[in-house]
């Protein structure tokens, strides 16, 4: 078992500070992309933006500001495979992405959440790899030369981890709420979307005030953004 994979604690499970320790994050990082990508949702509309353009704007700040605080405060740097933008860490061994999950999201429990659209290739292939580096590493036969690796060699022990996130607005209060968590995928299901994972970090909700200036559809006892990306 490669050491960047989190085995689930025996007993009472760990909080949720001390399961991002583990991979050396801090929860700060995660609650200012969601806080600056609501931000970002809230303001960057006006009638002459596509219908689309708050879930678009949410979706570029939650990728450039989990970047940023990581590039900055840790070192890590960015990696884009085939337009699936990533953040590593300095071993090459942990990537986090961003992904919208549905209701399940931020809840503990079976079922797992579904990632609200298909996975695509990019992303079925991340969660293969992730699948192979939880089997017993072996050597490979034959090391290839220095500096004849690729740049996907390079990136050949890395774990991909998305941090998932589900916003949704309570009917009566019209507060908006965001859950969201940290997880290791391990399967791509029906429909081509991720329905399983093999570690879950629940992380906080976070509430912000309401906001009506955007069309929403409504399902069972919340309202839920139809930009959401």
């Amino acid at each position: 078992m490669v050491s960047n994979i989190l085995i689930e604690p025996k007993g009472k499970p760990e909080g949720y500070e001390a399961q991002l320790a583990t991979l050396g994050l801090q929860w700060k990082h995660f609650e200012r992309t969601i806080r600056m990508s609501e931000q970002a949702r809230r303001s960057g509309k006006t009638k002459d933006d596509a219908k689309n353009a708050p879930g678009s704007q949410d979706y570029f700040t939650r990728v450039r500001e989990l970047r940023r605080a990581l590039r900055t405060d840790l070192m890590w740097h960015p990696y884009d495979p085939l337009q699936a933008p990533l953040i590593v860490n300095p071993d090459k061994t942990i990537g986090i992405g961003v992904l919208l999950g549905d209701a399940r999201t931020g809840l503990p429990g079976i079922p797992h959440p579904r990632s609200k659209r298909p996975a695509g290739v990019t992303k079925e292939q991340a969660v293969a790899r992730n699948q192979d580096l939880t089997l017993p590493f072996e050597e490979p036969e034959f090391d290839l030369p220095d500096g004849s690796q690729s740049d996907d060699d390079e990136y050949a022990q890395m774990v991909t981890w998305y941090l998932l996130t589900y916003r949704y607005t309570a009917r009566q209060t019209g507060v908006v709420t965001v859950r969201s968590e940290l997880s290791l995928p391990d399967r791509v299901g029906h429909g081509g979307k991720i329905d399983s994972f093999q570690r879950r970090i629940l992380l906080p909700p976070v509430e912000f005030e309401p906001v009506r200036d955007y069309a929403v559809e409504t399902t069972g006892d919340i309202v839920v953004s139809v930009e959401e990306r």
